[in-house]
């Protein structure tokens, strides 16, 4: 904690503030303290974690002069949280709860400083790199933090005292405060587009585009800030699933469509049609991938919330997303997805990933209407997720598994020729939610570990021979998505994590920790290449300061490795996958849990103030993966226990003999 601050009062006055070592107060005027640079109209005084300004004329703001910086403000307004930064403002911001101002350089030496601002009004410029910052208050509280803070926007702190802790929260305290937060523009950028609620930045470099992207992008973004899991992320999605919500029913053909994207201008992009390199084909870019994706997204949001009156307001918007899933699905249960993630090569057909993902989205729906108590509906749903998960496992030429090669095909076009480069997710994702059969398992893990090192390029590649994409299948601006986007990575992330590959899922991490660093923890788009197309000595091409890695990152490191999440039906679900012993801690009131891993067992630790459904599962934990014994509060042997937990009560485990 810095022991000088800089003061510079408007009035002939001083300020003092105790000297280190020293009961006698040392008088200062001016004296610059990190990227905080001056305050006007105000005394200054150190306090246990900071400073206090008390203000001097109460008919003038209290000033402060920030350099070098960014900054971040929480505001509650309409019974919502937003987050609102200062990075694409073309205005003032204001805020009336929190404030934080980051150095610009996330590895600065600087402090970062954090004003509760807590029902006052706050409002901060640019100027030049800096910010002015103005209060209409008595009083103002500071403190400082790290440059890029490990904790939440409510100051609630996280902390990961495992192996490669500190670079994995560095990153993860990076890239949500540089990418995942800035990316937020409803009430800055976009507070006067024709659609501004919900709208979420792609790329803070607003150069390459500008638009908000419920297809694909919208998925992701969700993944991060769900995996965060605050009141004010959580208020994001929430918004950013009523926008695409409002998007669905502006279709101007009345299918329901989601669109692509929003642009700034209100345009919508419903149908997108992209022609191969070689002009000989094309292909839709997209046209279920929303309205699948939203049907997850809305179940992850419904279990960190567990708003029953939020979904069954909004039931019906699901289900016409569904219903445009099923005009597009023939009567063998399959869908004819043309593209669904990758969106430079021409899928023409039906796709083996996008089938997938529409028989997973389908029981998820069917959860959702069961829990509404739509007995009907919950039948349909169920039944239609059965039938598209036994065309998915089928053989060609009904399904999509090649008896001959003993994997997955990528998909299948509408000439009926199947087209197979050993794409990832094609053959992992029927592994991951479960629907692959014995046999199918067994080759799709062989395949796996055959080609791992294609696979495991970043993470994570999209196919283990993408040299053998033709002219047909690639689109005209290039083979972009033959890469290892984010996208890929967390499904990929979700399949080690099912297999319990816990030391790949941790080398993943750390892969893009370090890369992060290299980059002051910006990622660009498709982290692609330099190995097969635009040999070029750049590993990323596309779009700079990307959405993607961060928001994944954030979900692969806190869902998947550290195994937090917030279940449908528990408060808290713990599943770690660490590699070696230690201690994580999460303060968020989501979570508010800490856990420690170590020779002599297990222990998690409720820290919140309120009892708590836990579910814990320890059978990724130790190379044997063995049984478990609780010894308290409840003794008995297992890996998955569910309990609850009082107010500060800790649970206790030790390998069962």
């Amino acid at each position: 904690m810095h022991t000088q601050f800089a003061a510079l009062l408007l009035v002939m006055a001083t300020w003092s503030i105790p000297v280190q070592g020293s009961d006698l107060p040392m008088p200062q005027t001016r004296l610059p303290s990190g990227i905080l640079q001056s305050v006007e109209n105000a005394t200054v005084r150190s306090a246990d974690h900071g400073l206090v300004l008390e203000r001097i004329d109460r008919g003038v703001p209290m000033q402060l002069h920030f350099a070098d910086c960014q900054g971040i403000g929480v505001e509650r307004e309409a019974a919502q949280w937003w987050i609102v930064p200062t990075g694409l403002a073309k205005g003032p911001v204001h805020a009336n709860h929190d404030f934080w101002v980051l150095p610009a350089d996330p590895m600065s030496q600087n402090k970062s400083w954090h004003l509760d601002v807590k029902g006052a009004e706050l409002t901060a410029s640019a100027q030049g790199a800096g910010l002015v910052v103005s209060l209409d208050a008595q009083s103002l509280a500071l403190s400082t933090d790290e440059a890029r803070p490990h904790s939440d926007p409510f100051g609630n702190r996280f902390a990961l005292n495992i192996q490669q802790g500190p670079a994995l929260e560095n990153a993860l305290a990076a890239f949500y405060w540089g990418t995942m937060l800035p990316s937020v523009v409803e009430k800055t950028m976009a507070a006067h587009f024709p659609y501004s609620s919900g709208y979420v930045l792609s790329t803070l470099n607003v150069q390459s585009y500008a638009g908000s992207y419920p297809a694909v992008d919208h998925e992701f973004q969700i993944r991060g800030r769900v995996a965060m899991a605050t009141e004010a992320d959580l208020d994001i999605v929430q918004r950013m699933l009523a926008l695409q919500f409002k998007l669905m029913d502006d279709d101007p053909e009345k299918l329901y469509r989601s669109p692509t994207s929003v642009q700034p201008n209100g345009t919508r992009e419903y149908h997108i049609r992209r022609d191969s390199k070689d002009a000989h084909q094309n292909a839709a870019m997209f046209p279920l991938t929303a309205n699948i994706e939203v049907l997850e997204e809305s179940w992850h949001y419904y279990a960190a919330r567990k708003d029953a009156a939020w979904l069954r307001s909004n039931i019906a918007h699901l289900e016409n997303a569904a219903g445009w899933v099923l005009q597009n699905t023939d009567s063998y249960g399959r869908a004819w997805s043309d593209v669904y993630y990758e969106d430079q090569v021409i899928k023409d057909g039906r796709e083996t990933e996008a089938q997938a993902f529409a028989a997973h989205a389908f029981q998820l729906l069917a959860d959702m209407e069961s829990l509404l108590g739509r007995k009907d509906q919950a039948t349909l749903y169920a039944a239609t997720s059965r039938k598209m998960a036994a065309a998915l496992i089928a053989p060609l030429p009904d399904g999509y598994w090649n008896p001959r090669t003993h994997r997955f095909v990528d998909w299948v076009d509408r000439n009926g020729q199947a087209h197979d480069h050993t794409p990832l997710l094609a053959n992992t994702l029927p592994l991951t939610f479960g629907y692959a059969t014995e046999a199918q398992t067994a080759a799709v893990q062989q395949l796996m570990e055959a080609n791992a090192a294609q696979f495991e390029q970043f993470p994570s590649f999209v196919a283990a021979d993408i040299a053998a994409y033709d002219s047909s299948e690639m689109g005209t601006a290039g083979p972009y998505d033959l890469s290892a986007a984010g996208r890929y990575w967390y499904w990929d992330a979700a399949f080690r994590a099912v297999q319990d590959q816990n030391a790949l899922l941790a080398r993943q991490l750390e892969t893009v920790a370090a890369e992060g660093s290299r980059n002051g923890y910006f990622m660009g788009e498709r982290y692609d290449m330099d190995h097969v197309y635009y040999i070029d000595g750049k590993d990323a091409h596309g779009a700079e300061k990307y959405y993607e890695y961060p928001n994944v990152y954030a979900a692969v490191l806190i869902n998947k490795y550290l195994g937090l999440e917030i279940p449908a039906d528990a408060d808290l679900s713990v599943s770690p996958h660490l590699v070696e012993y230690g201690e994580v801690e999460f303060a968020n009131p989501a979570y508010a849990v800490r856990y420690s891993y170590n020779a002599e067992g297990f222990t998690l630790k409720n820290l919140a103030a309120k009892t708590r459904r836990v579910d814990v599962d320890l059978s990724a934990l130790g190379s044997a993966h063995g049984a478990w014994k609780i010894t308290a509060p409840v003794p008995r042997v297992g890996v998955r226990f569910h309990m609850e937990l009082a107010p500060g009560q800790q649970a206790s485990w030790v390998p069962a003999p």
